[in-house]
């Protein structure tokens, strides 16, 4: 007599499998798609207070050049799990560097922020607690930043005898020179309003409504053609240290080039036969 085999699936690794279909967990990054067109990556290392250490810089490199292939993705936006948004490198990683072993640190995260400067998605910092020192350089490095009320943002390695020279980059061409240096020379935090008030964040919220003022901001940008937004993005990089006539230049053929997509002029047609 054959008996009826019955098989028992674990109720939460059949969760799980039916979670990991739509989120991708790895050791430091989590990584999850909104609608398809909003991909959300959570530096997620909360014991090390979300430390820019090796391997997580490393994996963080690995998924943003899978993201970057993505033709659904229209918007990037990078947050903190837990308490930070990132305390910037990992001091223990720090205090081993040697003359033998000390550029690949430091020439990882420049790799991360010159990956973020010429990724063809738009990237928006979504600030959830203290960005400190390399962690201030991520979000300087975002096309975009919105950050809780709570948050702080500060270069204070200087008090430990290391000047943020590598987190000065971005925040140079994030900030300018003068703002700046209120950062690097002090090691002082800033709120969250003073980081408003020099530029470093765009909009300030309550600690409760980050993740939805995120996804809204994203979206402010996914509205619009993916094509156009890309073109628009790398023209403003490119010009931005040009000459000026240089820089004219190159923003008018830009121009001419964006007039050749359909969308443009079917869109520009339809905005004239609406006028008549």
């Amino acid at each position: 007599m054959h008996l009826p085999c019955l098989l028992y699936v674990n109720p939460s690794k059949l969760c799980s499998y039916f979670r990991l279909r739509f989120v991708r967990h790895l050791s430091y990054i989590k990584s999850a798609t909104i609608d398809n067109e909003v991909h959300i990556l959570t530096l997620n290392n909360p014991m090390s207070a979300n430390s820019l250490s090796l391997p997580l810089m490393k994996e963080l490199l690995t998924v943003l050049e899978s993201i970057k292939l993505s033709q659904n993705i229209k918007a990037l936006v990078i947050t903190g799990e837990g308490r930070f948004f990132s305390s910037g490198h990992n001091l223990h990683e720090v205090i081993k560097i040697s003359d033998t072993n000390s550029n690949e640190i430091f020439s990882t995260a420049s790799e991360i922020m010159e990956k973020l400067a010429e990724f063809p998605i738009p990237s928006i910092a979504s600030v959830n607690g203290p960005a400190v020192a390399g962690g201030c350089q991520l979000v300087a490095a975002c096309d975009l930043a919105i950050s809780v009320k709570s948050a702080i943002f500060s270069a204070s390695s200087i008090k430990l005898g290391l000047f943020c020279s590598t987190p000065g980059v971005s925040l140079v061409r994030a900030i300018g020179l003068r703002a700046a240096k209120e950062l690097l020379l002090t090691g002082k935090a800033i709120s969250a309003d003073r980081a408003y008030e020099l530029g470093l964040v765009h909009r300030v919220v309550e600690d409760d409504k980050l993740y939805e003022a995120s996804i809204e901001f994203a979206k402010e940008i996914t509205q619009h053609n993916k094509d156009v937004v890309q073109l628009g993005r790398e023209t403003l990089h490119k010009q931005a240290s040009m000459p000026l006539m240089d820089a004219y230049a190159i923003a008018s053929n830009a121009m001419v080039k964006n007039l050749q997509f359909n969308d443009t002029k079917q869109c520009i047609q339809s905005f004239l036969n609406r006028k008549k």
